[in-house]
């Protein structure tokens, strides 16, 4: 049959040759261009893989961040909340001894409701700046929960690109592209290459 098909091949016109030889070079050069394309596509799967790798990490490095900024949120209330309940003791004490240098007893009367009526406010205002300082902290910590599951997130994506990248196989590419190619080849040579 080789030799058969080798006589027939030599029979073709000059045409029909470069037509036959164009046809098989033109498979070799889809062949390695499938695998060169399926080489390239691990590469940019693995590059977007190491982008989202590295967007990971810098949200873990911000959640780091987000917890020292809501330790320092603590701290600044902390030092608010003193130097307020300094000015409220500070403000009672001079009522107290200007009543008391006038002669006033603050335990009678509307001066005790005056006093009782500035604790209360006194303790409002605590409350409140409490209350405040544990909202900060917990908003800014809740940010930081947000971050650690975008960064799941990024990782998770992360991995799937890589595990992408390594079901990619240039070969089988390739050969998908020969067999192709090889049936498109068949099919377009001259019937009088397959005459006996």
């Amino acid at each position: 049959m080789a030799t058969s098909f080798w006589k027939n091949y030599k029979a073709l016109s000059s045409l029909e040759k470069f037509g036959v030889t164009m046809g098989v070079a033109g498979l070799l050069g889809g062949a390695l261009g499938a695998h060169q394309e399926a080489k390239s596509q691990i590469l940019r799967t693995k590059s977007l893989g190491l982008q989202l790798k590295h967007q990971e990490d810098m949200m873990r490095f911000n959640i780091r961040q987000n917890e020292s900024q809501a330790q320092w949120l603590g701290k600044v209330f902390n030092t608010q909340y003193q130097a307020k309940t300094l000015d409220m003791g500070s403000r009672k004490s001079t009522a107290k001894a200007s009543f008391a240098a006038r002669g006033i007893d603050r335990t009678v009367g509307s001066t005790k409701d005056a006093f009782v009526s500035s604790d209360v406010l006194n303790t409002i205002e605590k409350l409140t700046m409490n209350s405040n300082m544990v909202r900060s902290i917990t908003n800014q910590r809740l940010k930081g929960v947000g971050m650690g599951i975008k960064a799941d997130m990024l990782g998770l994506s992360a991995s799937n690109m890589f595990a992408t990248a390594r079901t990619i196989d240039p070969i089988m590419n390739m050969t998908t592209s020969f067999m192709t190619g090889s049936s498109n080849l068949i099919s377009s040579l001259p019937e009088s290459l397959f005459k006996k």
